[in-house]
């Protein structure tokens, strides 16, 4: 009995075709590599079983014998027929119960510009109006941002396309500015948005060749007040959770004096505030007095100054990295570093051609940054490296590029892990959908499929949150992925490349299957096969095999090359190990 290993080590790879790629992982979803075992990813819950979005306080009206309710809202809605709304809190109001009034509705009428009506499941007895409650429209997330305040308070402040929604002491707050200029979402099909002389003459298009020039936020906090600018809005606003009489403030307000035009903003290890983009100059770079972010007018008793990045293009985001501030361009990084009096800060170039996709992939690890360009990836750890990836294929092949400007970076430090998340279908694909993982401690990588808007790590909070597309909050890793809302029939699972024996110039004959996995309860995994007798020809499915206590299973199929798929239970962790078959050469034919 010969017992041939045909576990791949550990990673997916995506360049290439899968039989360059032969005895090696090249598929898979919902799976991770840990220290070279193949593992599922956790599970996630609702961090707040509502979406997130622009929060209306508003009043339930019913009639007698109807289903249709009349919602009042306090302020203009802006909501159009068939818009997606959510009511939240309201009581049982004129034969309706609450259940059937707190969920989700399309809207079905606008009779006003504060009123509007949805269709319930119930039947109203009585007119009757209920008192004020919660009415949200969805917003989609595009970016997180979380901190403590003095009294050990979480913070997360989430950015929509529509505004910034905050988190603090158990409440959920809708703090968006007065005024505040949302995201620019460019979904238009009329007349024009397409290549001339594509589709008929005086038609609305059926797709759009219009870039999504989408924007990204900036969070950080002065002390325990937040602090945040949209690159859309351009202006520098502060939220305080305590405005003074222990109550936070009701919506943020545009900080003294602070430029507008902004593109981004960060307060640095000195306690300046500071501008990116300042005064919609794109090369220019403002901070505030120390300690005082309402004075940035630079004078001989003030620390207050500005100075202009050296090299050309656009500045658009920043991040601290150690002591210094990594200011990304539209043309590479510049580092912005303190010096002291009179000038303050230094800015120089620290490297070029290198630019990121988009602010939102860059990510932070503690001790070194990494990005997405536009046709490959990049590390900086003093000094800017490309990184080579073996899923460079996945993403870039797939990638979006009318709204590339929606991928986004994350981290998570229990896996040593940096995720990227981008979008991938037609033109109206406007969130991201897929992801791809880079174990940064093992170099390996992994991918698959997931609707994320942002993502931020744990440490304020015990797990990674993240958001979707829908508004929806969650927590990661908190469970196996058993019930993780959203996941529906889906299993993690890795495919190999092509399994050979003798090179493939001989038939396998596979008698037996001895399994090598580590989980709670058995079996944790099922493994299916399908085989080929020349790397283009026609494929036959032997069927899965799954495991028991004896460890392994009888098994008869013959081919040169197999191709293996490891799918797991949704219900428990699991690690794979080395599996092994029991093989036969057959002859050359």
């Amino acid at each position: 009995m010969a017992l041939v290993q045909i576990t791949p080590p550990a990673g997916i790879i995506k360049n290439g075709t899968d039989y360059a790629n032969k005895g090696r992982f090249v598929d898979g979803d919902l799976v991770r590599f840990e220290n070279g075992y193949l593992k599922p990813l956790g599970g996630w819950t609702f961090f707040r079983q509502n979406p997130i979005g622009t929060f209306f306080s508003g009043t339930v009206t019913t009639a007698s014998s109807s289903a249709n309710i009349t919602v009042t809202t306090t302020a203009v809605h802006n909501l159009l027929v068939d818009d997606t709304v959510v009511l939240e809190d309201f009581a049982a109001t004129g034969g309706i119960t609450a259940n059937q009034i707190n969920t989700t509705f399309t809207v079905a009428t606008v009779p006003s510009t504060t009123t509007f009506t949805v269709a319930t499941t119930g039947t109203g007895t009585s007119a009757t109006t209920s008192s004020a409650s919660r009415v949200i429209q969805p917003a989609v997330p595009i970016g997180m941002y979380s901190y403590k305040t003095n009294d050990g308070e979480e913070v997360l402040a989430i950015g929509t396309r529509a505004g910034v929604n905050v988190f603090y002491n158990g409440t959920w707050y809708d703090i968006t500015p007065s005024g505040f200029v949302g995201d620019d979402v460019i979904t238009s099909t009329g007349y024009g948005a397409y290549h001339y002389g594509v589709e008929d003459w005086g038609d609305a298009r059926s797709q759009s060749g219009i870039q999504f020039d989408t924007k990204s936020f900036s969070f950080d906090n002065w002390g325990e007040h937040l602090i945040f600018c949209f690159a859309g809005d351009g202006k520098i606003y502060q939220w305080r959770p305590d405005a003074g009489s222990g109550s936070p403030d009701t919506i943020a307000t545009a900080v003294t004096n602070a430029p507008t035009g902004c593109q981004a903003v960060i307060v640095t290890n000195e306690r300046h505030l500071v501008a990116i983009g300042s005064g919609g100059d794109p090369r220019k770079i403002a901070w505030s007095d120390r300690e005082d972010n309402t004075n940035w007018t630079s004078s001989a008793r003030n620390t207050a100054g500005d100075l202009q990045i050296p090299t050309g293009g656009q500045a658009n985001y920043a991040v601290k990295y150690g002591n210094d501030i990594i200011i990304f361009t539209d043309v590479g990084i510049n580092k912005m570093y303190y010096v002291g009096s009179p000038f303050v800060y230094g800015i120089q170039d620290a490297g070029v051609n290198c630019k990121a996709i988009s602010p939102r992939s860059i990510i932070s690890s503690g001790n070194f940054l990494s990005w997405i360009s536009e046709n490959s990836f990049f590390t900086y750890d003093g000094r800017v490296r490309e990184l080579k990836s073996d899923v460079h294929d996945f993403i870039f092949d797939n990638l979006q590029q009318r709204t590339q400007q929606a991928t986004f970076g994350a981290h998570n430090i229990d896996y040593n892990e940096i995720w990227w998340f981008f979008p991938v279908g037609d033109t109206d694909q406007l969130s991201p959908n897929k992801y791809i993982i880079w174990n940064y401690l093992d170099n390996v990588w992994s991918i698959g499929e997931l609707d994320r808007g942002c993502w931020i790590d744990q440490g304020v909070f015990d797990n990674p949150i993240a958001c979707d597309s829908g508004g929806f909050v969650y927590e990661h890793d908190k469970r196996a992925l058993f019930n993780s809302p959203g996941l529906g029939t889906r299993k993690p699972f890795c495919l190999t490349g092509p399994l050979e024996i003798s090179n493939g110039d001989k038939v396998a004959q596979v008698n037996q299957i001895l399994p090598d996995e580590e989980t709670t309860s058995l079996p944790a995994i099922t493994l299916s096969f399908t085989g080929r007798f020349t790397p283009l020809g026609a494929e036959t499915d032997f069927g899965s095999f799954s495991f028991n206590a004896d460890g392994y299973t009888d098994a008869r199929f013959s081919a040169r090359q197999v191709q293996m798929k490891i799918e797991g239970d949704v219900t428990q962790d699991f690690q794979v190990g080395k599996i092994r078959l029991d093989v036969q050469p057959r002859g050359r034919r």
